[in-house]
């Protein structure tokens, strides 16, 4: 395979914590890393993650970030990497739903989420 083509709207949407996930790649797509992109109408769960790194990209709206205590407030065209082991939530700021895509490396595991809230 040369190339994948995904769209967001052919993605199945799926609840989560903080809003709507759609996955963009799977584990068959790649095993280093992964994309989904996330409609985020609620708040997040502090967690953190054993093995993996985040990229959060915000593509509308904007959101705070709680990073080991510290906010960040992200708007459209800005990102924030999260590390491993890095206690983490999210919410959005904006009136209207934020939405993200979130590049994970290596690919999202139920097993590596650790919720600490």
């Amino acid at each position: 395979m040369a190339h994948i083509v995904r769209r967001v709207k052919d993605a199945t949407p799926r609840e989560i914590t903080c809003g709507i996930m759609r996955d963009l790649t799977n584990s068959k797509d790649s095993k280093d890393f992964d994309f989904v992109h996330v409609t985020i109408t609620d708040k997040t769960k502090r967690h953190y993650h054993k093995k993996l790194t985040e990229v959060y990209f915000v593509l509308k709206g904007a959101i705070n970030v709680e990073v080991d205590g510290k906010v960040e407030h992200l708007e459209k065209g800005e990102m924030i990497m999260i590390y491993p082991h890095t206690n983490h939530k999210a919410w959005k700021t904006s009136k209207e739903d934020a939405e993200i895509l979130v590049a994970c490396c290596p690919p999202w595991q139920e097993e590596d989420e650790i919720l600490v809230e």
